[in-house]
Protein backbone atom coordinates (compact mmCIF):
# COMPACT_ATOMS: atom_id res chain seq x y z
CA UNK A 1 0.00 0.00 0.00
CA UNK A 2 1.06 3.67 -0.89
CA UNK A 3 1.44 5.86 2.17
CA UNK A 4 0.08 8.68 0.20
CA UNK A 5 -0.61 10.70 3.54
CA UNK A 6 2.60 11.38 4.01
CA UNK A 7 4.07 14.44 2.42
CA UNK A 8 8.04 14.20 0.55
CA UNK A 9 10.05 16.99 0.46
CA UNK A 10 10.08 16.45 -3.38
CA UNK A 11 5.92 16.79 -3.21
CA UNK A 12 6.58 20.27 -1.07
CA UNK A 13 8.88 21.66 -3.07
CA UNK A 14 6.78 21.09 -6.31
CA UNK A 15 3.63 22.25 -4.74
CA UNK A 16 5.29 25.81 -3.86
CA UNK A 17 6.50 25.73 -7.56
CA UNK A 18 3.47 24.57 -9.60
CA UNK A 19 1.30 27.19 -6.89
CA UNK A 20 3.71 29.62 -8.23
CA UNK A 21 3.35 29.15 -11.17
CA UNK A 22 -0.14 28.73 -11.34
CA UNK A 23 -1.48 32.03 -9.36
CA UNK A 24 0.56 34.03 -12.08
CA UNK A 25 -1.26 32.02 -15.06
CA UNK A 26 -4.19 33.70 -14.45
CA UNK A 27 -5.03 38.02 -14.28
CA UNK A 28 -7.56 37.78 -11.29
CA UNK A 29 -8.15 34.40 -8.92
CA UNK A 30 -11.09 34.76 -6.45
CA UNK A 31 -11.21 32.04 -3.65
CA UNK A 32 -14.52 32.10 -1.83
CA UNK A 33 -16.03 29.91 1.31
CA UNK A 34 -12.59 28.65 2.26
CA UNK A 35 -13.95 29.06 5.97
CA UNK A 36 -15.82 25.95 4.81
CA UNK A 37 -12.79 23.55 5.46
CA UNK A 38 -12.71 21.97 8.46
CA UNK A 39 -8.89 22.68 10.18
CA UNK A 40 -8.96 19.16 11.26
CA UNK A 41 -10.60 15.73 10.00
CA UNK A 42 -11.04 13.73 7.05
CA UNK A 43 -12.09 15.82 4.37
CA UNK A 44 -12.89 14.66 0.93
CA UNK A 45 -13.23 17.79 -2.04
CA UNK A 46 -15.79 17.24 -4.71
CA UNK A 47 -15.30 19.60 -7.63
CA UNK A 48 -16.71 20.19 -11.26
CA UNK A 49 -14.46 18.56 -13.69
CA UNK A 50 -14.19 20.78 -16.98
CA UNK A 51 -10.48 21.36 -17.34
CA UNK A 52 -8.60 18.12 -16.68
CA UNK A 53 -5.41 18.64 -14.74
CA UNK A 54 -6.08 22.70 -14.50
CA UNK A 55 -9.13 21.93 -12.15
CA UNK A 56 -7.09 19.78 -10.00
CA UNK A 57 -4.29 22.80 -9.52
CA UNK A 58 -7.05 25.16 -8.94
CA UNK A 59 -8.26 23.16 -5.58
CA UNK A 60 -4.43 22.24 -4.45
CA UNK A 61 -3.56 26.08 -4.97
CA UNK A 62 -6.81 27.29 -3.13
CA UNK A 63 -6.31 24.31 -0.47
CA UNK A 64 -4.14 25.26 3.16
CA UNK A 65 -2.93 21.62 2.44
CA UNK A 66 -2.15 19.27 0.50
CA UNK A 67 -4.12 17.28 -1.57
CA UNK A 68 -4.93 13.82 -2.57
CA UNK A 69 -6.06 13.19 -6.00
CA UNK A 70 -8.24 10.34 -7.82
CA UNK A 71 -6.37 10.52 -11.49
CA UNK A 72 -7.61 8.75 -14.61
CA UNK A 73 -5.73 5.29 -14.68
CA UNK A 74 -4.77 5.50 -18.50
CA UNK A 75 -1.89 8.24 -17.33
CA UNK A 76 -0.13 5.56 -15.42
CA UNK A 77 1.21 4.31 -18.98
CA UNK A 78 4.81 3.42 -17.64
CA UNK A 79 6.75 2.77 -14.15
CA UNK A 80 8.29 6.15 -14.66
CA UNK A 81 5.28 7.82 -15.24
CA UNK A 82 3.26 5.68 -12.57
CA UNK A 83 6.11 6.17 -9.63
CA UNK A 84 6.07 10.35 -10.14
CA UNK A 85 2.41 10.67 -10.60
CA UNK A 86 2.44 8.37 -7.44
CA UNK A 87 5.27 10.90 -5.37
CA UNK A 88 2.81 14.14 -6.48
CA UNK A 89 -0.23 12.47 -4.33
CA UNK A 90 -1.98 10.80 -7.35
CA UNK A 91 -3.62 7.45 -7.31
CA UNK A 92 -4.80 5.54 -10.19
CA UNK A 93 -8.66 5.16 -11.09
CA UNK A 94 -10.25 2.65 -13.15
CA UNK A 95 -12.91 2.65 -15.07
CA UNK A 96 -14.86 0.49 -17.37
CA UNK A 97 -13.19 1.52 -20.81
CA UNK A 98 -9.37 0.60 -18.96
CA UNK A 99 -11.59 -3.02 -19.32
CA UNK A 100 -13.79 -4.53 -16.73
CA UNK A 101 -10.95 -6.59 -15.36
CA UNK A 102 -9.30 -3.58 -14.27
CA UNK A 103 -12.09 -2.33 -12.19
CA UNK A 104 -10.53 -5.08 -9.51
CA UNK A 105 -7.28 -2.96 -9.20
CA UNK A 106 -9.67 0.15 -7.63
CA UNK A 107 -9.32 -1.85 -4.31
CA UNK A 108 -5.79 -0.61 -3.78
CA UNK A 109 -6.48 2.70 -4.60
CA UNK A 110 -10.00 2.62 -2.05
CA UNK A 111 -7.77 1.19 0.49
CA UNK A 112 -5.38 3.75 -0.59
CA UNK A 113 -7.92 6.30 0.22
CA UNK A 114 -9.04 4.75 3.33
CA UNK A 115 -5.46 5.33 4.73
CA UNK A 116 -5.69 9.32 3.66
CA UNK A 117 -9.30 9.83 5.13
CA UNK A 118 -7.71 8.07 8.39
CA UNK A 119 -5.04 9.99 8.99
CA UNK A 120 -7.21 12.82 8.45
CA UNK A 121 -5.75 14.26 5.16
CA UNK A 122 -7.49 15.85 2.22
CA UNK A 123 -8.66 13.89 -0.58
CA UNK A 124 -9.97 14.89 -3.66
CA UNK A 125 -12.43 12.97 -6.09
CA UNK A 126 -14.04 14.27 -9.37
CA UNK A 127 -18.05 13.72 -8.76
CA UNK A 128 -18.91 13.78 -12.31
CA UNK A 129 -16.41 11.08 -13.08
CA UNK A 130 -15.03 12.21 -16.53
CA UNK A 131 -14.77 15.92 -17.80
CA UNK A 132 -15.98 18.44 -20.29
CA UNK A 133 -14.99 22.01 -21.64
CA UNK A 134 -19.03 22.34 -20.73
CA UNK A 135 -20.03 24.55 -17.86
CA UNK A 136 -22.99 22.47 -17.22
CA UNK A 137 -22.97 20.19 -14.53
CA UNK A 138 -23.12 16.53 -15.62
CA UNK A 139 -24.81 13.44 -13.14
CA UNK A 140 -22.94 12.41 -10.39
CA UNK A 141 -21.01 9.29 -10.22
CA UNK A 142 -21.19 7.22 -6.67
CA UNK A 143 -17.19 6.32 -6.16
CA UNK A 144 -16.84 9.36 -4.43
CA UNK A 145 -19.50 8.36 -1.39
CA UNK A 146 -18.42 4.58 -1.45
CA UNK A 147 -14.98 5.90 -0.68
CA UNK A 148 -16.16 8.36 2.34
CA UNK A 149 -18.59 4.90 4.04
CA UNK A 150 -15.69 3.10 2.85
CA UNK A 151 -13.33 5.13 5.46
CA UNK A 152 -16.30 5.56 7.65
CA UNK A 153 -16.06 2.15 8.44
CA UNK A 154 -12.91 2.04 9.41
CA UNK A 155 -12.59 4.99 11.73
CA UNK A 156 -12.92 3.97 15.53
CA UNK A 157 -13.40 7.49 17.10
CA UNK A 158 -17.57 7.91 17.21
CA UNK A 159 -17.04 11.75 16.90
CA UNK A 160 -15.21 11.65 13.59
CA UNK A 161 -17.19 12.17 10.21
CA UNK A 162 -16.04 12.10 6.77
CA UNK A 163 -16.85 15.59 5.10
CA UNK A 164 -17.58 16.24 1.94
CA UNK A 165 -16.88 19.51 0.51
CA UNK A 166 -18.71 20.80 -2.36
CA UNK A 167 -16.40 22.90 -4.91
CA UNK A 168 -17.43 24.99 -7.75
CA UNK A 169 -14.27 26.58 -10.60
CA UNK A 170 -15.13 28.95 -12.81
CA UNK A 171 -12.74 30.19 -15.56
CA UNK A 172 -12.88 32.54 -17.59
CA UNK A 173 -11.45 30.53 -20.44
CA UNK A 174 -10.57 27.03 -20.40
CA UNK A 175 -7.47 27.42 -22.45
CA UNK A 176 -5.93 30.72 -22.21
CA UNK A 177 -3.90 32.12 -19.66
CA UNK A 178 -5.19 36.12 -18.33
CA UNK A 179 -8.52 35.46 -17.78
CA UNK A 180 -10.18 35.22 -14.28
CA UNK A 181 -10.95 32.05 -11.67
CA UNK A 182 -12.84 31.50 -9.37
CA UNK A 183 -12.78 28.48 -6.44
CA UNK A 184 -16.07 28.60 -4.80
CA UNK A 185 -16.26 26.16 -1.63
CA UNK A 186 -19.50 24.84 -0.61
CA UNK A 187 -21.26 23.76 2.88
CA UNK A 188 -20.15 20.20 3.99
CA UNK A 189 -21.87 17.54 4.04
CA UNK A 190 -21.62 15.02 7.03
CA UNK A 191 -21.52 11.44 7.07
CA UNK A 192 -23.11 11.42 10.37
CA UNK A 193 -26.27 12.55 8.59
CA UNK A 194 -26.62 9.74 6.04
CA UNK A 195 -25.17 6.83 8.49
CA UNK A 196 -28.11 5.22 9.87
CA UNK A 197 -29.74 5.67 6.26
CA UNK A 198 -26.75 3.74 5.06
CA UNK A 199 -26.73 0.51 7.43
CA UNK A 200 -30.45 -0.21 6.78
CA UNK A 201 -30.41 0.83 2.63
CA UNK A 202 -26.86 1.75 0.96
CA UNK A 203 -28.16 2.14 -2.21
CA UNK A 204 -31.09 4.67 -1.00
CA UNK A 205 -28.35 6.18 1.16
CA UNK A 206 -25.85 6.95 -1.90
CA UNK A 207 -28.83 8.22 -4.16
CA UNK A 208 -29.62 10.57 -0.95
CA UNK A 209 -26.39 12.24 -0.17
CA UNK A 210 -25.49 12.09 -4.37
CA UNK A 211 -28.66 14.69 -4.40
CA UNK A 212 -27.48 16.61 -2.19
CA UNK A 213 -24.29 17.26 -3.30
CA UNK A 214 -25.80 18.35 -6.34
CA UNK A 215 -28.16 20.49 -4.76
CA UNK A 216 -24.87 22.16 -3.07
CA UNK A 217 -22.60 22.17 -5.97
CA UNK A 218 -25.03 24.04 -8.55
CA UNK A 219 -24.86 27.33 -7.11
CA UNK A 220 -21.08 27.40 -6.66
CA UNK A 221 -20.77 27.15 -10.44
CA UNK A 222 -22.82 28.20 -13.70
CA UNK A 223 -24.65 25.60 -14.40
CA UNK A 224 -26.11 25.71 -18.59
CA UNK A 225 -28.98 22.95 -17.96
CA UNK A 226 -30.07 23.72 -21.86
CA UNK A 227 -28.64 21.33 -24.27
CA UNK A 228 -30.46 23.02 -27.55
CA UNK A 229 -29.57 26.64 -26.53
CA UNK A 230 -26.32 25.83 -24.69
CA UNK A 231 -23.49 28.20 -26.53
CA UNK A 232 -26.99 30.72 -27.01
CA UNK A 233 -27.37 30.99 -23.24
CA UNK A 234 -23.77 31.26 -22.67
CA UNK A 235 -23.12 34.33 -24.69
CA UNK A 236 -26.39 36.16 -23.90
CA UNK A 237 -25.18 35.42 -20.27
CA UNK A 238 -21.59 37.51 -20.99
CA UNK A 239 -23.19 40.05 -23.22
CA UNK A 240 -25.79 40.74 -20.37
CA UNK A 241 -23.42 40.57 -17.86
CA UNK A 242 -22.82 43.89 -16.36
CA UNK A 243 -26.49 45.00 -16.93
CA UNK A 244 -27.74 41.74 -14.69
CA UNK A 245 -24.89 42.97 -12.40
CA UNK A 246 -26.11 46.61 -12.27
CA UNK A 247 -29.96 45.28 -11.78
CA UNK A 248 -28.72 43.08 -9.06
CA UNK A 249 -26.38 45.43 -7.35
CA UNK A 250 -23.76 43.54 -7.05
CA UNK A 251 -20.32 44.93 -7.00
CA UNK A 252 -18.06 44.62 -9.87
CA UNK A 253 -15.84 41.27 -9.16
CA UNK A 254 -15.40 38.31 -10.64
CA UNK A 255 -17.13 36.27 -8.36
CA UNK A 256 -20.42 39.11 -8.46
CA UNK A 257 -20.12 38.83 -12.31
CA UNK A 258 -20.76 34.77 -12.09
CA UNK A 259 -23.84 35.38 -9.60
CA UNK A 260 -25.16 37.60 -12.76
CA UNK A 261 -24.28 35.28 -15.43
CA UNK A 262 -26.06 32.63 -12.51
CA UNK A 263 -28.82 34.76 -12.72
CA UNK A 264 -29.19 35.14 -15.99
CA UNK A 265 -28.92 31.35 -16.99
CA UNK A 266 -32.21 31.11 -14.62
CA UNK A 267 -33.55 32.97 -15.94
CA UNK A 268 -33.13 31.50 -19.86
CA UNK A 269 -33.96 28.36 -18.38
CA UNK A 270 -37.21 29.41 -17.20
CA UNK A 271 -37.91 31.17 -20.88
CA UNK A 272 -37.07 28.16 -23.07
CA UNK A 273 -40.14 26.47 -21.32
CA UNK A 274 -42.58 29.13 -21.27
CA UNK A 275 -44.68 29.50 -24.55
CA UNK A 276 -44.68 33.39 -24.02
CA UNK A 277 -40.91 34.01 -25.00
CA UNK A 278 -40.76 30.75 -27.86
CA UNK A 279 -40.32 33.85 -30.21
CA UNK A 280 -38.11 35.78 -27.75
CA UNK A 281 -35.31 32.47 -27.37
CA UNK A 282 -35.55 31.77 -31.08
CA UNK A 283 -34.14 35.66 -31.85
CA UNK A 284 -31.66 35.12 -29.06
CA UNK A 285 -30.35 32.30 -31.08
CA UNK A 286 -30.06 33.83 -34.43
CA UNK A 287 -28.26 37.39 -32.70
CA UNK A 288 -25.90 35.54 -30.52
CA UNK A 289 -24.48 32.56 -32.97
CA UNK A 290 -23.78 35.93 -35.48
CA UNK A 291 -22.41 37.99 -33.09
CA UNK A 292 -20.53 34.39 -31.96
CA UNK A 293 -19.05 34.08 -35.22
CA UNK A 294 -16.93 36.98 -35.58
CA UNK A 295 -15.84 36.96 -31.44
CA UNK A 296 -15.29 32.93 -30.73
CA UNK A 297 -13.86 34.27 -27.38
CA UNK A 298 -17.17 34.90 -25.84
CA UNK A 299 -16.22 35.87 -22.33
CA UNK A 300 -13.36 38.59 -23.49
CA UNK A 301 -14.95 39.72 -25.89
CA UNK A 302 -18.39 40.40 -23.84
CA UNK A 303 -16.51 41.76 -21.46
CA UNK A 304 -14.40 44.38 -23.73
CA UNK A 305 -18.12 45.20 -25.46
CA UNK A 306 -18.61 46.79 -21.81
CA UNK A 307 -16.26 49.87 -22.64
CA UNK A 308 -18.60 51.13 -25.17
CA UNK A 309 -17.03 52.74 -28.84
CA UNK A 310 -15.36 56.08 -27.32
CA UNK A 311 -11.80 56.17 -26.48
CA UNK A 312 -11.22 56.56 -22.66
CA UNK A 313 -8.10 57.15 -20.50
CA UNK A 314 -7.99 53.65 -19.61
CA UNK A 315 -7.46 52.51 -23.32
CA UNK A 316 -5.29 55.53 -23.98
CA UNK A 317 -2.68 54.34 -21.01
CA UNK A 318 -2.96 50.64 -22.18
CA UNK A 319 -1.68 52.16 -25.96
CA UNK A 320 0.73 54.32 -24.29
CA UNK A 321 2.29 51.54 -21.92
CA UNK A 322 2.65 49.03 -25.01
CA UNK A 323 4.88 51.72 -26.78
CA UNK A 324 7.06 52.51 -24.02
CA UNK A 325 7.86 48.72 -23.26
CA UNK A 326 7.88 47.58 -26.41
CA UNK A 327 12.07 47.67 -26.19
CA UNK A 328 11.15 45.93 -23.52
CA UNK A 329 8.52 42.76 -25.21
CA UNK A 330 11.51 42.51 -27.61
CA UNK A 331 13.84 41.44 -25.11
CA UNK A 332 11.84 39.09 -23.22
CA UNK A 333 10.57 37.80 -27.09
CA UNK A 334 14.85 36.45 -27.10
CA UNK A 335 14.95 35.42 -24.01
CA UNK A 336 11.03 33.08 -23.40
CA UNK A 337 10.34 32.94 -27.46
CA UNK A 338 11.35 30.00 -28.43
CA UNK A 339 10.14 27.94 -25.34
CA UNK A 340 7.06 30.02 -25.46
CA UNK A 341 6.05 28.91 -28.94
CA UNK A 342 6.76 25.26 -28.17
CA UNK A 343 4.20 25.05 -25.30
CA UNK A 344 1.79 26.90 -27.49
CA UNK A 345 2.73 24.03 -30.15
CA UNK A 346 1.84 21.21 -27.72
CA UNK A 347 -1.18 22.98 -26.76
CA UNK A 348 -2.65 22.98 -30.18
CA UNK A 349 -2.00 19.77 -30.86
CA UNK A 350 -4.49 18.61 -27.83
CA UNK A 351 -7.11 21.18 -28.59
CA UNK A 352 -10.84 20.07 -28.59
CA UNK A 353 -9.68 17.15 -25.92
CA UNK A 354 -10.12 19.00 -22.91
CA UNK A 355 -5.77 18.49 -22.22
CA UNK A 356 -4.50 22.17 -23.84
CA UNK A 357 -4.02 24.18 -21.15
CA UNK A 358 -3.04 21.26 -19.08
CA UNK A 359 -0.41 20.69 -21.57
CA UNK A 360 0.35 24.36 -21.93
CA UNK A 361 1.20 24.60 -18.24
CA UNK A 362 2.60 21.35 -17.85
CA UNK A 363 5.31 22.17 -20.58
CA UNK A 364 5.83 25.77 -19.66
CA UNK A 365 6.43 24.66 -15.95
CA UNK A 366 8.83 21.70 -17.19
CA UNK A 367 10.64 23.26 -20.23
CA UNK A 368 11.06 26.95 -19.48
CA UNK A 369 13.34 26.06 -16.33
CA UNK A 370 15.37 24.17 -18.79
CA UNK A 371 15.93 26.71 -21.24
CA UNK A 372 16.77 28.98 -18.48
CA UNK A 373 19.43 27.39 -16.93
CA UNK A 374 20.86 27.26 -20.67
CA UNK A 375 20.83 30.42 -21.31
CA UNK A 376 22.26 30.93 -17.73
CA UNK A 377 25.39 29.23 -18.84
CA UNK A 378 25.62 30.87 -21.89
CA UNK A 379 25.27 34.18 -20.00
CA UNK A 380 27.81 32.84 -17.54
CA UNK A 381 30.60 33.26 -20.37
CA UNK A 382 29.86 36.78 -20.77
CA UNK A 383 29.45 37.98 -17.59
CA UNK A 384 32.47 35.95 -16.18
CA UNK A 385 30.93 37.26 -12.97
CA UNK A 386 29.19 34.98 -10.52
CA UNK A 387 26.59 38.07 -9.05
CA UNK A 388 25.75 39.01 -12.52
CA UNK A 389 25.28 35.77 -13.60
CA UNK A 390 22.73 34.94 -11.00
CA UNK A 391 20.91 38.28 -11.14
CA UNK A 392 20.72 37.25 -14.88
CA UNK A 393 18.89 34.28 -13.76
CA UNK A 394 16.51 35.79 -11.56
CA UNK A 395 15.36 38.37 -14.00
CA UNK A 396 14.38 35.56 -16.56
CA UNK A 397 10.99 34.19 -15.25
CA UNK A 398 10.15 37.88 -14.43
CA UNK A 399 10.91 38.14 -18.26
CA UNK A 400 8.09 36.16 -19.38
CA UNK A 401 5.36 36.92 -16.79
CA UNK A 402 5.91 40.41 -18.26
CA UNK A 403 5.46 38.87 -22.15
CA UNK A 404 2.34 37.33 -20.64
CA UNK A 405 1.09 40.41 -19.03
CA UNK A 406 1.85 42.87 -22.28
CA UNK A 407 0.27 40.27 -24.25
CA UNK A 408 -2.89 40.58 -22.41
CA UNK A 409 -2.99 44.23 -22.53
CA UNK A 410 -2.27 44.08 -26.01
CA UNK A 411 -4.93 41.91 -26.76
CA UNK A 412 -7.21 43.86 -24.80
CA UNK A 413 -6.39 47.02 -26.32
CA UNK A 414 -6.53 45.28 -29.75
CA UNK A 415 -10.65 44.28 -29.20
CA UNK A 416 -11.02 47.60 -27.78
CA UNK A 417 -10.07 49.66 -30.74
CA UNK A 418 -12.11 46.31 -33.12
CA UNK A 419 -15.35 47.42 -30.95
CA UNK A 420 -14.30 51.26 -32.02
CA UNK A 421 -13.79 50.84 -35.70
CA UNK A 422 -16.15 47.87 -36.33
CA UNK A 423 -19.48 48.63 -34.83
CA UNK A 424 -22.00 45.96 -34.21
CA UNK A 425 -25.48 46.21 -33.72
CA UNK A 426 -25.96 42.89 -31.88
CA UNK A 427 -24.85 43.33 -28.33
CA UNK A 428 -27.32 46.23 -27.85
CA UNK A 429 -30.46 43.63 -29.74
CA UNK A 430 -29.39 40.99 -27.77
CA UNK A 431 -29.80 43.31 -24.12
CA UNK A 432 -32.96 44.29 -25.61
CA UNK A 433 -34.38 41.49 -25.91
CA UNK A 434 -33.01 40.32 -22.36
CA UNK A 435 -34.93 43.01 -20.98
CA UNK A 436 -38.17 41.79 -22.59
CA UNK A 437 -37.37 37.82 -21.46
CA UNK A 438 -36.63 39.51 -18.07
CA UNK A 439 -40.03 41.47 -18.32
CA UNK A 440 -42.09 38.30 -19.49
CA UNK A 441 -40.28 36.09 -16.81
CA UNK A 442 -39.55 38.45 -13.71
CA UNK A 443 -35.95 38.83 -12.12
CA UNK A 444 -37.22 36.58 -9.03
Amino acid sequence: MSQFYKTSLFYSFMRVYTNFIYKRWYSTIEINGDINIPEGGPVIFAPNHQNAFIDAMALLSSSPRPVVFWVRADIFSNKIIDSILRSLKMMPAYRMRNGYSNLKKNQESMSDSDDVLLHDEFLCLMPEGGQEEYRSLRPLVKGIFRSAFSAQSKITDKNKWVKIIPVGIDYGHYDKSGRHLIVNFGKPISIKDYAQLHEENAPVALNKIKEELARRMEPLMLNIKSKDHYDTFYTAACLHNQTMLNLLNLPDNETSRLVARQKIVEILDKAETDERCTEYIQQLEDLCQKWSKDHPDVSFSGRMQEFGKSIDANLVADILYLILFSWLLIYSLAINGIGYAICKLLGKKMRGTGFESSVKFGSAGLLMPIIYIIETIIAAFFFKDFIHTVAFFFTLPISFSFMLRYKWRFERVKERLRNIIKKSPYPSSISTIMQQIISTIGLQ
